[in-house]
């Protein structure tokens, strides 16, 4: 497929401000984690995090995405360094993920839209609503990735300034207030009435989902023009941008809005009402349709690729594999793609980011460890970015968001039980099990 695919649809700048909508498209949906952790420990979660999370994945993607600039991405690499068998179970998990995470978006889209146009109505009466609104926004941007990828390039650069711009108007508004106004900018380490571990087990998988997704735009790797150049600076430019729109407006608001109660999914527009007036707040809450629409086009762009690499295995109908004749795009792993987004709309967000979590870091740790068995089982292969630092540095990447995962697992086990995790747990088993009916399946038919 990497064949008659369309080389250069991508640039490095193009690149680097999709991964910017891929990973970020700004703060919505961080405003929670602020008022789960605490204005202490959230804002010490955005900072830390992106070392011992982000980083690493970054890293991992910048030397991967370089030396191996195939269609299909981090399922390539999987599967090289590890085999068949992990390959497709990277594969899977990653399709998972992938479909939940860029299922949220449009569903934040509806929550936006619903407070547009219905301020004083209550939330579960908009459940319906929000569910229409995001099945509107898939069809809407499938056939936009149908087009093609430039196209998703274009849109997504547009989208990336549009985003960052008001957000960093708030931080420095916020900033320049609280010259002439002194006060704290932290008045509490954590919500009150709550507990480290448990302000922790509520903020750490959000603030980990907002920083997640660096890895995504790999699957087009046939696509970017002249890969090994673009994907090390799009990625090492992007965390640095990501981490400074987000700290920044947290920042500068925290002093004028210190109640954690305040900070809940969709509270950027009473927030920058709050610190900067009415226009602002407004502002941000029409850019917050543009930052959803801007993360849905993006991810669907790089999960839309998962189900080709899948089906070319055959582990899931060859017909997925067929590109479209006009745009060379893989439409009918997009117009599948988008039918699933349709249904998992009807999940909460709280739940879609818990699973999201979860799937990405166990499919993270394949990735990462792909890295070090490269290392190890291809020293010779061209690598025109090279992580430096030897195998100390490469074992702390692989450790280091490792501890991550263990610390939300655990804490979010201790705060809701076993029995919260079914669905989670549901999800990592049906890759083996899929594997194994698949290859039980061929073998019967091999020996008949």
């Amino acid at each position: 497929m990497a064949r008659t695919l369309r080389r250069g649809s991508l640039n490095a700048f193009t690149l680097a401000l999709t991964v910017f909508c891929c990973v970020s498209g700004g703060p919505y949906g961080l405003e929670e984690a602020v008022g789960k952790a605490g204005p202490g420990l959230g804002l010490l979660l955005i900072l830390v995090v992106p070392f011992v999370w982000a980083l690493p994945d970054a890293l991992m993607t910048a030397e991967l995405a370089s030396a191996i600039p195939e269609e299909g991405g981090y399922v390539i690499w999987v599967r090289r360094a590890m085999g068949p068998f992990w390959g497709f179970i990277n594969a899977w998990w990653t399709w998972m993920y992938a479909l939940i995470d860029a299922t949220i978006y449009p569903l934040l889209f509806g929550t936006y839209l619903g407070r547009l146009l219905f301020p004083n109505e209550a939330e579960e009466h908009l459940f319906f609503f929000r569910w229409a609104v995001a099945a509107v926004v898939v069809v809407v941007y499938t056939a936009i990735n149908i087009r093609g990828t430039k196209l998703v390039g274009k849109t997504s650069s547009v989208f990336a300034v549009v985003i960052i711009a008001p957000f960093l108007l708030l931080g420095v508004i916020g900033l320049y207030r609280l010259i002439g106004d002194p006060r704290p900018v932290v008045t509490t380490f954590v919500p009150k009435g709550s507990t480290v571990q448990g302000a922790l087990a509520d903020g750490l998988g959000l603030v980990m989902w907002n920083y997640l997704g660096w890895d995504a735009l790999s699957t087009v790797a046939g696509e970017v023009e002249r890969p090994a150049y673009a994907y090390p600076r799009a990625l090492l430019f992007g965390l640095p941008l990501v981490a400074l729109v987000y700290f920044l407006p947290v920042v500068g608001s925290l002093p004028f809005v210190p109640d954690p109660a305040q900070w809940e999914e969709g509270a950027w527009t009473e927030i920058g009402r709050t610190v900067a007036g009415p226009w602002l707040g407004f502002t941000i809450n029409v850019v917050g349709l543009v930052s959803t629409s801007a993360l849905f086009s993006a991810s669907l762009l790089g999960s839309s690729r998962i189900p080709v690499v899948i089906a070319e295995g055959g582990f899931l109908p060859k017909g997925l594999v067929a590109l479209h004749p006009k745009y060379g795009t893989p439409f009918r792993a997009l117009l599948l793609c988008g039918g699933i987004y349709i249904l998992l709309a009807l999940l909460t967000f709280r739940k879609l980011v818990e699973l999201n979590v979860i799937l990405y870091g166990a499919a993270l740790m394949l990735e990462i460890g792909s890295l070090l068995l490269l290392r190890k089982k291809e020293p010779g292969l061209e690598r025109p970015f090279k992580i430096r630092g030897g195998w100390p540095v490469l074992w702390l990447i692989l450790l280091s968001p490792a501890a991550v995962i263990a610390t939300v697992t655990y804490t979010t086990i201790r705060e809701d039980g076993w029995a919260a995790q079914y669905f989670e747990i549901g999800l990592l088993a049906s890759a083996p099990v899929v594997y194994l009916l698949v290859w039980g399946v061929r073998r019967v038919l091999g020996r008949a």
